[in-house]
């Protein structure tokens, strides 16, 4: 006859070592994952905004660059899509490059329906308060802050990002047939329109950035980088 008060204190035993392990397992699993980082590397100066970036030797160096960005199949996108990054005191620039057979861009207006013609979508922040930067092949730009609440989000398109930008375009627009081949936006934004009132080495920006690929008959691949896992730019020396 096996003995009762053996085996209730070997469960106890056993229990009393298993537990914290399977806490400790369901805790890490509930977890976020760890942000995707990109860090940004330092340059001497402030430049010149003309999307030409032949000669242009800050832009050389394969650092601070998301490469390819993802679909949502976790593959890469197509047609080929990324971004790089450079920050000097009180600002962050970005180069952003869109392989493209078929350039579509109508919208002109600011803070339009970007979303309609091929252009890029970012996003700055995390939780109660977003700001949002548009940019299309045309240059247009739509730029919002948005709040989150009870009650949902809401975006104010009179905040203006002050982004300055040039728009380079291989190719011609909305015509199908012939071989459009890139586009590249060359811009800068003030950390202080972005809320970060000093920015400096090891700062953390809360960063996503977006792309479809829009074509004559509506949009074709989309990818992005930053969005899951959430995405950070951190400054480096």
């Amino acid at each position: 006859m096996p003995n009762r008060a053996w085996a209730g204190s070997s469960l106890s035993f056993v229990a009393a070592v298993l537990l914290p392990f399977v806490m400790s397992v369901s805790a890490r699993a509930k977890e976020p994952p760890p942000p995707a980082v990109l860090h940004v590397p330092r340059i001497a100066s402030r430049f010149r905004i003309d999307a030409e970036t032949a000669g242009k030797a800050l832009w050389d160096a394969d650092v601070g660059v998301t490469r390819n960005f993802k679909d949502d199949a976790g593959r890469g996108m197509v047609p080929f899509t990324q971004a790089k990054a450079r920050w000097t005191s009180g600002m962050l620039y970005l180069l952003l490059y869109a392989g493209d057979l078929d350039l579509e861009g109508r919208e002109k207006k600011r803070d339009g329906a970007v979303e309609r013609d091929d252009a890029f979508h970012m996003e700055f922040g995390r939780g109660d308060e977003v700001r949002t930067i548009s940019i299309s092949v045309l240059g247009t730009v739509a730029d919002a802050l948005c709040v989150s609440s009870p009650a949902g989000r809401s975006c104010d398109s009179s905040w203006q990002s002050g982004v300055q930008l040039a728009v380079d375009r291989d190719g011609s627009l909305n015509k199908i047939g012939d071989n459009d081949e890139e586009w590249v936006v060359e811009l800068s934004i003030p950390f202080a329109k972005l809320g970060i009132k000093k920015a400096g080495s090891g700062t953390h920006v809360p960063f996503s950035i977006r792309r479809c690929e829009v074509g004559h008959d509506g949009p074709h691949g989309c990818g992005g980088w930053g969005t899951e896992p959430p995405g950070e730019l951190v400054l480096d020396p």
